[in-house]
């Protein structure tokens, strides 16, 4: 299915209509996923990692199909890794919604920060990929790289998981907000799963809808397919982790909004193995452009600066964010415009 031959007003009309879908949809997960925490007794950053991280994420794997079965393995790449910068771009608008203090010092242990200092270790990796080049293994069809960033991904989420992890690092103080806790309406066990079904498939819905309609408009208005990637379908795809880390804030769970953005991070880089299996012709690092590399690049960076915000704990704001959020929205505008401007080109 191609929306190439539709007009223009259609495809941004679809591609609205997707977006809300998946921003609604996501609004709920939030709360359902605070709730199955308090159930099983999985700690937040554990759940935004392994459930908000992969459900918010279904609109990269759709968008990801969708992009190499129309032929546009390049477009499917750019849309991960310029998604991974733009959600840590989300933790800065959900510290918005916070109040007085910053989001990054509401966090009350060292799981989140080690969702983060993973999430640096994978851009590396994609990073060196298309730097040095990928090499295929074995005849398998898929590059090196691809393999190593989901091989790290498993041992890592292995060890996250276990209880080791949660100990060794205890913050003095927590902060606390003024915000006061949404109250949440009783629901049952049957009902609690079958609405966050419902949300996921919702999200897997919109993110096909946005994808068709973003290479629609990349068609006929003439804007080539990598930057459509980097930006627009990148922006569509972040709606989930957008609207369920405002709700989970408004929860007064920041670590569970941090943890569903880093845990989602995580899961999009390993999709680039997805990405190399399904595409036809030379291993899918070798298609990409610079500019993937200099999306990679920005996302560690922007990582980085949120990697600090959590181990300084300053709790101070300004224009109701703190100052590392405001940093993050500094550098995500600087290196992007750098990016489209042609800094990174071959």
């Amino acid at each position: 299915m191609s929306l190439a031959d539709a007009p223009l007003p259609l495809s941004v009309a679809l591609f609205a209509a997707g977006a809300l879908m998946v921003w609604f949809a996501g609004a709920r997960l939030a709360g359902y996923a605070d709730t199955i925490s308090q159930r099983t007794g999985i700690g937040q950053a554990m759940i935004g990692v392994l459930l908000l991280g992969a459900v918010t994420s279904l609109p990269e794997i759709t968008t990801t199909s969708v992009a190499v079965a129309s032929g546009n393995p390049p477009m499917a790449v750019n849309n991960l890794i310029g998604g991974v910068a733009f959600q840590v771009v989300v933790i800065a608008l959900a510290d918005l919604f916070v109040g007085k203090d910053a989001l990054t010092s509401m966090v009350p242990g060292p799981r989140v920060m080690l969702n983060a200092a993973v999430s640096i270790v994978l851009l590396v990796l994609v990073a060196l990929g298309v730097m040095v080049g990928d090499r295929e293994v074995a005849g398998a069809g898929f590059g090196f790289f691809p393999l190593l960033i989901v091989g790290t991904y498993l041992l890592c989420i292995w060890q996250l998981g276990r209880n080791a992890a949660a100990r060794g690092w205890t913050p003095g103080s927590q902060s606390q907000d003024d915000l006061p806790e949404v109250d949440k309406p009783d629901i049952s066990t049957r009902k609690l799963a079958l609405f966050t079904l419902l949300a996921a498939g919702v999200i897997c819905l919109g993110g096909t809808i946005v994808t068709l309609a973003a290479e629609g408009i990349a068609e006929q208005t003439g804007t080539d397919t990598a930057i459509m990637g980097l930006t627009l379908l990148a922006f569509a795809t972040s709606l989930p982790e957008l609207s369920t880390a405002i709700a989970a804030v408004r929860l007064r769970r920041a670590e569970l909004a941090i943890g569903d953005i880093l845990g989602g991070n995580m899961f999009d880089v390993t999709l680039i193995l997805l990405i190399d299996v399904m595409a036809a012709g030379p291993l899918v690092l070798h298609q990409v452009e610079r500019s993937a590399m200099g999306s990679a690049l920005l996302g560690i960076l922007l990582t980085v600066l949120v990697l600090i915000g959590l181990l300084e704990r300053r709790d101070k704001a300004r224009f109701r964010m703190g100052y590392d959020s405001i940093a993050v929205l500094i550098v995500y505008c600087s290196g992007m415009g750098a990016i489209l401007g042609g800094a990174f080109a071959d």
